[in-house]
């Protein structure tokens, strides 16, 4: 399958295929979660370039073949559906769900997400999140301090800062990407 030109256009698109260009080095072995599926997902095993890595994908709505393992379901009812998989993960990729505006999750729902990615991701793993400054309402913001900051440090990985600021040059649109690392202790 052709590139996606998504992947070539769009301001966070260019900015978040450099993370999946470097993020086979830095894990090195392991296993990479990355959430939510859209048709420009295809290529994104591929970008990695580490056959030492397994790449799994999560999507509730469709089913993606790319991938060395699929979790048909929300994040929320991950563990309940598919149990055995805690600390499975060296990485999480979460490119535009929790912080996509197209999805609204509650504060309550923000909590379950958040406990989830915990579980299922290993002690010092890496969790990426990306999302959009759209949402105004509080009830639907990503609350970072409640729910993230206590179970995860930022760090500068892969020669990113821990915390991006990508704006995009001609709708003005601004996506922040953190760099999150999973307490050990947890």
């Amino acid at each position: 399958m052709s590139l996606h030109s998504h992947w070539s256009t769009a301001t966070d698109k260019i900015f978040i295929k450099k993370i999946y260009d470097n993020i086979g080095s830095y894990i090195n072995q392991g296993t990479i979660l990355d959430l939510g599926v859209e048709d420009y997902n295809f290529n994104c095993n591929e970008f990695i370039d580490n056959n030492s890595i397994e790449y799994w994908q999560l999507e509730p709505n469709r089913v993606c073949e790319n991938n060395d393992g699929f979790f048909n379901c929300t994040v929320q009812e991950c563990l309940e559906m598919y149990p055995g998989n805690e600390n499975k993960f060296d990485s999480i990729l979460d490119f535009g769900v929790l912080g996509w505006n197209g999805i609204r999750f509650s504060q309550k729902e923000q909590e379950k997400y958040v406990t989830t990615i915990l579980k299922l991701l290993k002690p010092g793993g890496l969790y990426i999140l990306h999302g959009d400054r759209v949402e105004v309402d509080m009830e639907y913001k990503i609350n970072i301090d409640k729910f993230i900051s206590p179970n995860f440090e930022l760090v500068s990985v892969m020669g990113f800062k821990s915390h991006e600021i990508i704006e995009c040059p001609r709708w003005g649109t601004v996506w922040d990407i953190r760099f999150f690392k999973k307490n050990i202790k947890i």
